[in-house]
């Protein structure tokens, strides 16, 4: 059984990283058996997660998982398209999970009115010995990572420009579409979706939400890939 080293399911989420849930929305789709063990970043081999363990081989690094078992598929995801779409696939991969990141960590991190809401059940989840100073050096070390790309807690409505601009560019770019490339999901739509849905579905609201709930084909577009890779799933 291939274990899938990852957080805790949280906020109602299957993951409240977008690493993660990318990597199980993957496993998901394509109905590859897997279970879940709880983990952090200290137990990885890179000290990033998530990662898997399958014959006592350790691999890290979302995308190189998802590569490890497309190479087994008997038709990859992206079988079929062109070398245009490829490359509009890979930059736009590329430029989500960057600017996406940065955003669903400010919404938890950095913005003022997320931290109050976001801290009370972030330190419930931790263990013990990560709700004090470990927390606090934590999100210092956050916050300076986040003011250096112009992410400012003093500054949530410029902070928020940013992602309300990526949102606005992937509602364009899906138009009247099904999935980002066409009528079938490829390798793009499974990272996106957990990027989405990181920011779509968490329970307390802010701006970059709501501008992203006002995207009517973005909704819509989530509410596909739910139904098609995370059907009847309960905390």
């Amino acid at each position: 059984m291939i274990e899938l080293h990852q957080f805790r399911p949280f906020w109602g989420l299957p993951n409240a990283s977008p690493f993660c849930m990318k990597v199980e929305t993957y496993l998901r789709f394509r109905g590859i058996p897997y279970r879940v063990v709880p983990s952090g970043p200290r137990k990885s081999p890179t000290g990033k997660i998530p990662f898997i363990v399958e014959d006592g081989r350790s691999i890290t690094d979302s995308e190189t998982i998802i590569h490890h078992f497309e190479r087994r598929e008997p038709v990859h995801l992206d079988a079929g398209l062109s070398e245009a779409e490829r490359a509009t696939a890979f930059f736009v991969r590329e430029l989500v999970e960057e600017q996406l990141y940065w955003q669903v960590t400010y919404m938890r991190w950095g913005d003022p009115a997320g931290w109050a809401v976001f801290r009370p059940d972030l330190v419930k989840y931790l263990p013990l010995g990560m709700r004090g100073p470990v927390l606090f050096l934590l999100r210092r070390m956050l916050l300076r990572q986040m003011g250096q790309r112009g992410l400012t807690r003093a500054d949530p409505q410029g902070a928020y420009a940013r992602g309300k601009a990526v949102l606005d560019a992937l509602a364009g770019l899906l138009g009247d579409k099904p999935y980002l490339l066409g009528a079938e999901p490829r390798s793009l739509d499974i990272s996106l979706y957990a990027f989405l849905a990181n920011i779509l579905d968490q329970p307390h609201g802010n701006p970059l939400q709501a501008h992203g709930k006002a995207l009517v084909n973005l909704v819509g577009y989530c509410a596909r890939m739910k139904a098609l890779c995370w059907q009847g799933w309960t905390l």
